[in-house]
């Protein structure tokens, strides 16, 4: 008996654990104030290399880019921490091309910027 969703092939699946795939999340937290929590955020984009935006305040939104079992794990990471509320509200994967590189692909900055406040 196969228990694999049908709406995900044995492709699809191999393609979103490929170390070749651009992944993208928009989280969505209640809000983002604490200066350590915008620090710790900034060092998990850096140990990452993930690229994208913070938005600080109320509500408080994420949103990141780079390989996608980067951003897998940061997001495993941040869910293990305090928050009133956190969620992702999107995800994309795009399996980047052979010879191509991921760096190429990516429509954020490289690198992590906070907005707003």
């Amino acid at each position: 008996l196969d228990n694999t969703p049908k709406s995900l092939s044995t492709h699809s699946i191999e393609t979103i654990c490929d170390t070749n795939t651009l992944g993208r999340r928009i989280i969505y937290s209640h809000h983002i104030i604490a200066k350590s929590k915008r620090r710790d955020l900034a060092d998990l984009f850096s140990q990452y290399k993930l690229g994208g935006y913070a938005k600080i305040g109320w509500p408080g939104v994420i949103l990141i880019e780079g390989r996608e079992s980067d951003c897998q794990i940061f997001v495993d990471e941040i869910k293990r921490w305090r928050w009133q509320q956190i969620q992702v509200r999107g995800e994309e994967q795009k399996v980047i091309p052979e010879g191509e590189r991921l760096d190429s692909h990516r429509q954020l900055p490289i690198k992590f910027e906070e907005i707003g406040e």
